[in-house]
C-alpha cells in the first residue's frame, strides 16, 4: 500500500491507495465516459475513486453508499466518479504508455463468458474495474471507440491467463460486475478514433492488457496463498 504519490501524466495525477479506497485526482477536470454508478455517462470528472467492499456486501442501494463515501471524504459530487470492488486494493496495477495511463483492480472469482447462456446472476462483487486516462482530445465517439479498445484488451488479458466461466467452462470475457471509465484531457488535435488501427488504440490496449493481467495474477497468487494457509490450519 502507498500513501499519496504523483504520477507522470498530462496535467498531473495524484494517486492515493489505502485498504479502503483508491483515489486518483487530476489537477483539472477530464472529459469522461463511464459505466460507474456514481459519475456515470459523460461528464467532467476530477476525482476517480474505487472503494473496497467485503465479498459479503449486499447493499440495497450501492449508488447511495458510494455517494455517502464520497461525501464523507468531502469530494464534490459533480466532479467525482465512484466504483466499488471486493478485490483487495493492494492488487491495483498502474500501467503507463505514450499518452495513456491505465489503473486496474481485477479479480476473476465471478468470471463470465458473455456469449454463454445465462446461468443465474447472483452478482457477487468480484469485478474488474478499469480507469483509463488519455492525454488527448477525443470526440464523444472517440471515447466510445476507446472503451471498445479497452474492453478488447481486458478480454485478451483474461484469455492469456486461461480464465474460464465456471458455469459454461468456456473462456471468460469479464466478470458480471465490471466497470470502466475513460477520461481524456481534451488537449491537442481532435481525433474521432481510438481503435486498433491507431497508435492511440494500440497504446491504450497494451496498457490495459498489462495492468489487467498483472492485477489478475496478483489476485490469483493471493488466493493461492490463502488456500495454502487454510489447508495448513485445517
Amino acid at each position: 500500500m502507498t500513501s499519496e504519490q504523483r504520477l507522470a501524466f498530462g496535467p498531473g495525477i495524484t494517486l492515493d491507495v489505502t485498504a479502503d479506497w483508491v483515489h486518483l485526482a487530476a489537477s483539472r477536470p477530464l472529459w469522461t465516459l463511464s459505466s460507474a454508478l456514481v459519475g456515470g455517462g459523460f461528464g467532467w470528472r476530477r476525482h476517480f475513486c474505487n472503494f473496497h467492499v467485503d465479498k459479503g456486501y449486499a447493499g440495497g442501494a450501492p449508488a447511495a453508499d458510494l455517494a455517502d463515501w464520497l461525501a464523507a471524504r468531502r469530494l464534490p459530487a459533480g466532479e467525482s466518479l465512484a466504483m466499488m470492488t471486493a478485490v483487495r486494493l493492494e492488487h491495483l496495477h498502474v500501467e503507463a504508455g505514450q499518452g495513456v495511463l491505465a489503473a486496474v483492480t481485477a479479480g476473476a472469482g465471478n468470471a463470465v463468458d458473455i456469449a454463454a447462456p445465462l446461468a443465474g446472476d447472483p452478482r457477487p462483487v468480484g469485478t474488474i474495474n478499469t480507469l483509463l486516462l488519455i492525454d488527448g482530445h477525443l470526440t464523444d465517439g472517440g471515447l466510445v471507440n476507446a472503451c471498445l479498445s479497452a474492453s478488447e484488451a481486458k478480454v485478451r488479458a483474461l484469455h492469456s491467463l486461461g480464465v474460464l466461466d465456471p458455469h459454461s467452462g468456456t473462456p471468460a470475457s469479464g466478470t458480471s460486475t465490471d466497470c470502466l471509465a475513460v477520461a481524456a484531457t481534451q488537449v491537442g488535435e481532435v481525433t474521432p478514433y481510438a481503435g486498433s488501427g491507431t497508435r492511440l488504440g494500440r497504446e491504450l490496449g497494451r496498457a490495459v492488457y498489462r495492468a489487467t493481467r498483472a492485477s489478475l495474477l496478483a489476485s490469483r497468487e493471493w488466493r493461492r496463498r490463502q488456500a495454502m494457509e487454510e489447508g495448513t490450519h485445517g
